[in-house]
């Protein structure tokens, strides 16, 4: 499901230095700007396109994007508590530390993002697609997937712990050092080798292997 915009959208390209509470910003392209130091809860972007958008020293709280679009933003280590995600595009992105527990997350694809160290945990992810993503050390415990896939992806030293791991498919992925619980692996599919550094991190001598 991709981000219903409407074929011409008012351009945006000074920064945005006065939003308020309840503000909707709609059928906006907002390009090349800053949105910085702004302090305010239920703000709402719909049917935007966010292009080299940078994100800098915000607090918002109950933020909205629906039917939105994100090129080449920089949202590197906002913190967006209880945040919703409606139908969105992240296309080259970097999310590098962004923190947004307690979200939602719905029919949204993150592609070709650098998002190390990103914090999604008890969120609820519902059509989640990672495509070609950084997601190196990255908390995604304690959440709720359904249909989420990871493709291509970097996981290694990632944290799902909490998090029911059935359905998915890692087998494109880099998975070094990724913590979950024992229990949480069923159904979760891999590649041999992969397998074998689960055992290796459960503890299990494999005979015939160091």
């Amino acid at each position: 499901m991709k981000p219903y915009i409407v074929p011409q959208l008012e351009l945006i390209d000074e920064d945005l230095t006065n939003l308020e509470d309840e503000m909707v910003i709609e059928e906006k392209h907002l390009k090349s700007i800053y949105i910085e130091e702004q302090s305010c809860k239920n703000v709402l972007f719909k049917g935007c396109i966010l292009e080299n958008v940078t994100f800098s020293d915000n607090c918002f709280k109950k933020i909205e994007f629906n039917n939105v679009i994100f090129k080449r933003c920089d949202l590197s280590n906002m913190s967006l508590e209880d945040a919703i995600f409606h139908i969105c595009q992240f296309e080259d992105c970097k999310l590098t530390g962004l923190n947004i527990p307690e979200s939602c997350v719905q029919y949204t694809t993150f592609k070709t993002c650098i998002g190390d160290y990103l914090g999604l945990g008890f969120s609820t992810l519902k059509e989640v697609d990672f495509e070609e993503c950084s997601l190196k050390m990255s908390y995604l415990g304690e959440c709720k997937f359904q249909k989420v896939q990871f493709k291509l992806c970097d996981l290694t030293g990632a944290e799902m712990a909490g998090t029911k791991l059935k359905g998915l498919d890692f087998t494109t992925c880099q998975i070094e050092g990724l913590k979950v619980k024992l229990q949480e692996l069923v159904g979760l599919k891999v590649t041999p080798t992969q397998a074998l550094n689960f055992a290796k991190m459960l503890g299990l001598k494999i005979e015939g292997m160091e």
